[in-house]
């Protein structure tokens, strides 16, 4: 993105008469040099570059030395953005006049357009150093400093600009963005809020205003601001967080109606098109979000992230389907253990239960302490009666997150089954300390009749050897 563009619209054409121009060799070329020089400056005032750039080659060709219309021809380039020849004039302006400032200042512009930060701030060093007052150098060196993660040097080159009466939208906006980088949120909010109120359509103001706000919680402000500045300069980069930003405030369509746009530009845009299946399924449009996966699918049958995107969507209300995906996903990618432990799950929830236990059990040997294979592998050992296994696996899940009420009940259960009494007393008082009662109204019926028949079984001394925890 060019953002400096005007730069180059401004401060550009030299007052350089036809007598000035005599200072060249003797003969009549110097005057030719100075009329097509003049012809230049005349063609480029008009907004004419591609004569402005015709005439400066003319001059150049009658006085190769003459680094003015060297300089007038770069500026033309960059206005057509032929950045490459302009960047070879301005090497050749630099050569014939090393101390002219304005070359070092457009050159670092083009380093910067083209993300070379590190050439961009030794020509911008160069440019300040010849002529310090030059406008637009400290602005644009502050860029380059932000981008070179030293916001704080970039607020001392933005205030001294201010000083020097550079109080353009883009200093506003830049010092809000070093302001933002130093933590100064409220001072950024100001100079954003300046940047804005000067030039309605500065996008590096909107875009940083409006993420001050996400943080604040004003998500309709934010939306506002990232609106604006989407029409204005549209970016894929700001449609994706505009997007996010509508799921967030449970609008999903008008989310999904971006993702769309940018799926018109680029139909290849796998991350636009899972989020927009997303939020598809969120909304209760499975059919629809598992035909954008498909599609994708067609011509990227073993994209890992695709297939575990479409488990994802089928996994509640197809879970056969979703653990197909998933399988696919391990096959195609065996280190990944998040497919191995969705696969788990979705065999778990389609009642295949002694599917699911190889892969949970391979899950754990590679994670053991992922809690979603735990939980899935104990509910389909306690599927299976084997009430061991189970007991183990809840064991080590009441532990991890003892606050879920449900384990404790379910853990009791196993160990019942398993004469455990003493163990399943301490869960099934804890289900019953924890549970609440509008939700598990049954289980904590069945709860008090349980602790009453194990009482009696103590003190018949009918219970069986304590179980232990599964080592891991």
């Amino acid at each position: 993105m060019r953002l400096f563009i005007a730069l180059f619209c401004i401060s550009f054409f030299f007052n350089t008469t036809s007598a000035q121009m005599r200072r060249a060799p003797a003969g009549n070329q110097p005057q030719s040099a100075a009329a097509a020089f003049e012809e230049g400056q005349s063609a480029q005032e008009k907004g004419d570059l591609k004569n402005a750039i015709r005439f400066y080659t003319a001059a150049i060709n009658a006085e190769p030395k003459l680094f003015q219309a060297w300089y007038q021809r770069a500026t033309a380039y960059l206005g057509l953005g032929r950045d490459r020849e302009a960047e070879q004039d301005l090497q050749k302006v630099m050569e014939l006049k090393p101390d002219f400032a304005r070359a070092h200042r457009a050159v670092g512009q083009i380093y910067l357009d083209a993300g070379k930060t590190a050439e961009a701030l030794q020509a911008f060093a160069r440019a300040l150093e010849l002529e310090p007052q030059l406008t637009g150098v400290r602005v644009y060196y502050a860029s380059a400093l932000i981008k070179n993660n030293a916001p704080e040097k970039a607020l001392l080159q933005l205030r001294a600009a201010l000083e020097n009466g550079e109080k353009s939208a883009l200093t506003f906006a830049l010092l809000g963005l070093a302001e933002e980088r130093t933590n100064k949120s409220d001072e950024a909010l100001a100079d954003y809020t300046q940047a804005i109120a000067m030039e309605a359509t500065s996008a590096t103001a909107l875009e940083g205003r409006a993420r001050l706000y996400e943080k604040r919680g004003a998500f309709d402000k934010a939306i506002a601001d990232y609106s604006t500045s989407y029409k204005t300069q549209p970016s894929r980069e700001v449609a994706m967080k505009l997007a996010a930003l509508y799921l967030r405030v449970s609008q999903p369509q008008a989310a999904i109606g971006i993702y769309r746009t940018l799926l018109i530009e680029k139909p290849d845009d796998v991350e636009a098109r899972l989020e927009m299946a997303q939020a598809l399924k969120d909304n209760g449009q499975v059919d629809e979000a598992a035909k954008e996966i498909e599609k994708l699918l067609t011509l990227q049958t073993a994209n890992v992230k695709l297939l575990i995107a479409a488990g994802d969507i089928y996994f509640q209300e197809a879970p056969e389907k979703a653990a197909q995906y998933y399988q696919r996903a391990v096959q195609a990618e065996p280190a990944n253990n998040r497919a191995r432990v969705q696969l788990g799950a979705a065999l778990v929830r389609a009642m295949q239960f002694e599917t699911a236990i190889p892969w949970l059990s391979e899950a754990l040997n590679r994670e053991p302490e992922n809690y979603v294979a735990h939980a899935n592998l104990g509910t389909a050992y306690f599927k299976l009666k084997q009430y061991l296994g189970a007991a183990q696996e809840f064991i080590w899940i009441v532990k991890v997150r003892p606050e879920t009420a449900v384990s404790y009940f379910f853990l009791a259960i196993s160990l019942d089954h398993l004469g455990d009494c003493p163990q399943a007393m301490r869960a099934y008082q804890e289900f019953a300390r924890r549970g609440d009662v509008a939700t598990y109204k049954m289980e904590l019926e069945e709860t008090r009749i349980r602790l009453s028949l194990l009482q009696n079984l103590v003190k018949a001394g009918k219970c069986k050897a304590p179980v232990k925890a599964k080592q891991q």
